[in-house]
C-alpha cells in the first residue's frame, strides 16, 4: 500500500480529511500532522499509513475526530480552496496584465499551448497505428504521460476545471443522503 491508497481510504472514511489531502504543497504537512494527532502517532506519512494498516479502528478514530472538529476542518478545506483559486486567479491576472501593459497578446503562451495539444494528438495517433519495439515502450509512454498532463493543464487553463462540477455533485449526494436518513 502506498500513500495514495492510504489517503483514499482516509477520504472514504472521513471526507473532510480527504478534501484536505488534495490541498496544495505545504498544506499537506499540516494535514498529516492533524491526522497523526487524531491517531496518536508521530506526525509522518509512514506512521499514519502504518497505523491505518495495523489498527482497524484507526479510520473510525479519524471519522470521530472529523465529527468533533468539523467546523475547524471545514475552515481548513475552505482555506485550501481559497489557495487553489488564488493560484488560478494569479495565472489569469498575469496574462491580463501582460496584455494591458504591452497591448499585445502573448503569442508564446498560445504557441506553447498549441504545441502541447498537437503533440498530444500526434503521439496518440502514433501509438494507435504504429507497433513499437519492446525496448522503446517505456520512453514513449513516459513522454505520453507528460504530454497527457500538459494537455490536461492546457484544457484546465483555457476552459476551467471540472472541480466545481465534482464539488456540486458531492454536495448533492451528501444532501440527498441526509434527507433519506
Amino acid at each position: 500500500m502506498d500513500w495514495k491508497d492510504t489517503a483514499a481510504k482516509i477520504a472514504d472514511a472521513a471526507p473532510l480529511f480527504g478534501a484536505l489531502f488534495g490541498a496544495p504543497g505545504a498544506a499537506i504537512g499540516g494535514i498529516i500532522k492533524l491526522a497523526a494527532s487524531a491517531l496518536g502517532v508521530t506526525p509522518s506519512e509512514e506512521a499514519v499509513e502504518m497505523e491505518i494498516r495495523r489498527n482497524p479502528e484507526a479510520l473510525l478514530k479519524l471519522k470521530e475526530f472529523e465529527a468533533t472538529h468539523r467546523l475547524e476542518m471545514e475552515k481548513l478545506v475552505l482555506e485550501a480552496e481559497r489557495a487553489r483559486l488564488a493560484d488560478v486567479a494569479d495565472a489569469r491576472a498575469r496574462q491580463t496584465a501582460h496584455e494591458k501593459s504591452t497591448g499585445k497578446t502573448d503569442v508564446n503562451f498560445y504557441i506553447l499551448a498549441w504545441t502541447v495539444v498537437c503533440g498530444f494528438f500526434i503521439l496518440l495517433t502514433f501509438l494507435l497505428f504504429v507497433q513499437l519495439p519492446d525496448d522503446q515502450n517505456g520512453v514513449v509512454f513516459m513522454l505520453f504521460g507528460s504530454l497527457s498532463t500538459g494537455f490536461g493543464q492546457v484544457l484546465q487553463y483555457f476552459f476551467g476545471s471540472s472541480k466545481g462540477s465534482a464539488d456540486k455533485t458531492a454536495t448533492m449526494v451528501a444532501t440527498l443522503g441526509r434527507k433519506e436518513t
